[in-house]
């Protein structure tokens, strides 16, 4: 009987010395960042269908859009926001009013950018609001329009 319990505590110990070398592996991986899944997800930025978004940059103090005017008219960009749900939110200098030509591209650079987790080398969530109205139209309604840009904040 002596003999039985002794093969399976033996078994019972190459079990227990495989798990450890198992969860020794996965701390490893953790460790060195292969669990995060936040390096695979793909940078993205969207806008509804008036304005295509061409591409963007984030960087440590700046924040570059680069939009196309697909609303068949010229506007007039009347102000631009950027913010995001960290606390304090992101604060940036916004470009100027402008006007804009139908069917043109226009690079939007926010400056001066701080707070909001906006550090490098993570990922960044911005939400950018535009407000225009069309400059033929004789009322110059106001329409406001939002977008999303996802993406890592590079080193310089």
């Amino acid at each position: 009987m002596h003999t039985k319990s002794q093969v399976a505590l033996e078994f019972l110990a190459t079990y227990a010395w495989a798990f450890v070398v198992v969860a020794t592996a996965v701390g490893a991986l953790y460790y060195f960042g292969i669990f995060d899944f936040s390096n695979y997800l793909p940078q993205k930025c969207t806008f509804p269908s008036q304005f295509k978004c061409l591409g963007f940059s984030l960087s440590p103090s700046e924040v570059k859009v680069r939009l196309a005017n697909n609303l068949g008219e010229d506007i007039r960009v009347t102000s631009l926001l950027i913010t995001n749900d960290a606390n304090p939110p992101i604060s940036c200098t916004p470009p100027a009013a402008f006007d804009w030509t139908a069917s043109t591209d226009k690079d939007i650079t926010f400056t001066s950018c701080t707070g909001g987790a906006y550090i490098p080398g993570e990922r960044a969530d911005v939400r950018i609001m535009i407000s225009y109205y069309a400059v033929n139209t004789p009322s110059q309604q106001t329409h406001l329009i939002n977008g999303k840009v996802n993406g890592r904040v590079t080193s310089s």
